[in-house]
């Protein structure tokens, strides 16, 4: 059964069009993955769903049309979005900054922040620094636990590797397939490391230029002819 259902999605900047009837489907509890290069429309097609784009077509979550509603609506029907920009307070430690994504989730703090600390056992380490004086690898996990402290039915997750160590993109691999296996958490990231994307999701899509190009399983998309050429090299 499809979670999340987008159908014909146009999105404009001005009079330029970044993403051109785009259409697909994310099963409960699966892991999908959207591909592609630098400015192809991912984070856009991450923004519109939770409603921070002016768009067209269709966007059906759990039932429910999101097309007309506003983002803060969007977010209290148990969508998680962790962007690349991060957006993280720099000046406020890493505790307070995971408790601005609880205002949905307020009965479930002390049970989220658990479950965010045993994920990442260094922000629990580091709970009263602040975001500004952290790495990269450590931001990208404040900002994927403060998705998490809305007890999100879908997490989003926009570039979770972009600029980090090979170590840490494992790491990052690890918790979400954790959060997935063990809580049947529903996953949507994009990703241009094709490979950690591929390795992770369970589906994944081809976006180029704001259009959905191929789609397909890992295994499956291995084995096209286009995927190997442009990017794996081969």
């Amino acid at each position: 059964m499809a979670l999340l259902e987008i159908t014909d999605l146009e999105v404009f900047y001005g009079k330029a069009r970044s993403l051109h009837g785009v259409s697909l489907e994310v099963g409960a509890g699966k892991i999908v993955a959207i591909i592609g290069p630098n400015g192809a429309g991912k984070s856009t097609l991450l923004d519109s769903i939770v409603g921070l784009t002016k768009r067209t077509g269709r966007i059906v979550f759990d039932g429910t049309d999101l097309s007309r509603m506003r983002a803060p609506q969007i977010v209290s029907l148990g969508i998680g979005y962790a962007p690349e920009r991060g957006n993280l307070f720099p000046f406020m430690g890493v505790k307070e900054n995971l408790l601005v994504g609880a205002y949905r989730a307020r009965k479930e703090i002390d049970k989220n922040l658990r479950m965010v600390f045993d994920l990442f056992p260094v922000l629990e380490e580091r709970r009263n620094q602040e975001t500004r004086t952290q790495s990269g690898g450590e931001r990208q996990m404040v900002s994927l636990g403060r998705a998490l402290m809305s007890s999100p039915k879908l997490l989003l997750v926009d570039e979770p590797t972009m600029g980090l160590a090979p170590r840490v993109c494992l790491d990052i691999a690890a918790a979400l397939r954790d959060l997935n296996a063990r809580l049947g958490l529903t996953i949507v990231i994009t990703e241009q490391n094709v490979n950690f994307a591929m390795n992770l999701a369970q589906e994944v899509y081809l976006l180029e230029t704001g259009r959905i190009r191929l789609k397909g399983t890992p295994d499956e998309l291995r084995h096209e002819k286009y995927i190997v050429e442009t990017y794996f090299g081969a």
